[in-house]
Parts: structure tokens; sequence; C-alpha cells
């Protein structure tokens, strides 16, 4: 998603790296960093939106989305959610469920529904997704078959049969394979602390190919250029993709994180993300994209 891939990794490294030494910080030798993914489900599908404050933080497009936080050290994280849209509430949606996939660890993250907060408890270089899953309470309102007991021994129920239990299969859009267009657009590199510039990226078109692998759980984009860095996307519990790519220069580790939200088969958008840290001084790196099928 972004021209000559490693290129661009190799020159902001450089370039953080020259920024820090013009200002006399001397590198340390930094922990392999970790991320931390907050997922969000409703069931049934509904849109709307989900904001989270602490880390990470930003805003959860339903009925499909995620938002993370990468370049975390060993150590302890809380995301919190700070909004739902007033319509979820009123469509009589809760928050039910909130589960980390890093049960065998040491230190499991946790998630506590009552106050709709996740912990992120993370290893050197850890990996950890939180899903919230919101349900609908269908409230019965008279006779009949919405879920409640009809009286004739009948849970009404309101599953018309196609809800097998596995509802990535029923409901993820599974993208073409082939060419894909790729728009990327105006971004930029932000640098403050203790010294602060930002560093725009300019627009720029590519076409890369796409193939699918795992019953389409997996996602593998490659060939946007001559020396471009495949990237290996994976399906979210919620339909998204996210995939990561890295790089490191003079023993400083870089990792640019991918998001792609499929809206149909032949169409998907995205961002790219990636955040460089040492003392005294952050840049981050973000741009947004487009893709679309070439027929």
């Amino acid at each position: 998603m972004t021209k000559n891939l490693n290129n661009i990794i190799s020159s902001l490294l450089f370039l953080s790296v020259s920024l820090f030494s013009s200002i006399g910080i001397v590198m340390p030798v930094q922990a392999q960093s970790g991320k931390a993914i907050v997922e969000v489900m409703t069931e049934p599908a509904i849109s709307g939106t989900v904001r989270f404050s602490g880390t990470p933080d930003g805003e959860v497009s339903l009925p499909s989305g995620a938002i993370f936080a990468t370049g975390l050290t060993p150590g302890s994280y809380q995301s919190s959610v700070s909004y739902v849209e007033p319509a979820l509430l009123a469509a009589n949606y809760s928050l039910t469920s909130i589960s980390c996939d890093d049960d065998s660890s040491a230190s499991p993250s946790i998630g506590d529904v009552a106050s709709g907060r996740a912990t992120f408890n993370l290893d050197n270089s850890e990996t950890v997704t939180c899903v919230f899953i919101y349900t609908k309470d269908d409230v019965d309102n008279g006779p009949g078959d919405d879920g409640g007991d009809d009286g004739d021994g009948d849970d009404g129920g309101n599953d018309d049969g196609d809800n097998d239990g596995d509802d990535d299969l029923v409901s993820c859009i599974c993208p073409k394979e082939g060419s894909w267009r790729v728009s990327n657009l105006p971004g930029k590199m932000v640098c403050t602390g203790v010294m602060s510039m930002t560093v725009p990226l300019a627009p720029s078109r590519d076409t890369g190919v796409i193939e699918k692998s795992n019953s389409c759980r997996t996602l593998t984009a490659s060939g946007l250029s001559e020396d471009e860095a495949t990237i290996e996307f994976n399906r979210t519990a919620n339909c998204n993709y996210i995939g990561t790519v890295g790089g490191s220069h003079e023993g400083i580790p870089m990792e640019i994180d991918f998001t792609l939200n499929v809206a149909d088969e032949s169409s998907m958008s995205g961002k790219l993300h990636s955040v460089v840290s040492q003392q005294g001084m952050t840049c981050t790196m973000s741009r947004n994209y487009t893709m679309n099928a070439v027929d």
C-alpha cells in the first residue's frame, strides 16, 4: 500500500535515527514491540460506532471495525468503552462479553464487562486481541415466536436456519483474487517531543496482486513494485483484515501495520500506521488508501 515499501521503511528509520542523533540522543537497545488490538462484534450485525479511550484508543465503525496500538513495551495497558452510539442502545444492544486470546500466557489479559474495559498484559513482542461483543436483547412484548416460550413447549426463537454458529463463514465477504489497483492518499509522518516536525507522504498509485487462502481467512498482497514486501493479512473476528510488515535500521525496529475494510468483493479501504519511539521523541506515520479490483 506504499510505493517501494522496504525503501520507505529504511528511509523513515534513517530519518528517525538522524533526528535522534542530531539532538544528542543515545539510541538504546529497544525491547521488541508488542501490539494490542480491540475488535467489536455485534450479534446480530448492525451499523454504528463505538469509541474507546486508553491504549488502544479510537473509534470502531460497525458492523466491521478494529483499532490497535503498536510499539508497546511489555506491561499492562487498558482500553475502555467511552461512547456507544445512542441508536445501538435504543435497539437494545448491550455489551455482554469481552474475551482476549492470550489465555495460555503466564499473565493473561482480562475483560471486565461491567466497566467496559479490557486490560492487556503484554509480554515481549506479544500481540493480543480482545473482542468486545454487543448482543441484542429481544424483548418479548406478546405471544408468538420472537425468542420467548410460546406456551406450546416450543422456543419460538428468531433463527431463520442460516446461522449455524459460524458467523465468520456466514457474514464475511471474500475479496476477489487477482489484480488490484491501490490509491494511496496523502499521508504524513509527525515527530513530537524534544524536536517536532512533519514529513508529508505524497499520494501515489500502484497495481498489485491479491491471493486468498485458508477459506479466505488469509490474504497475501504482493507485486506492488519490484522490491515491494509481501504483506500477509489475517481476517479478524468482525471480517476486517490486519497485516504487519517490519524492518530495522541501526538496530531500531519498526513495524508498519495495515488494516483492510471490505466493502464488497471488488472494493476495500484501509489505513497504515506506524510508531517509532525513542528517548523523548516519537515519530508516527499514517496514511489512508483505497483498493479496487481490476477486471
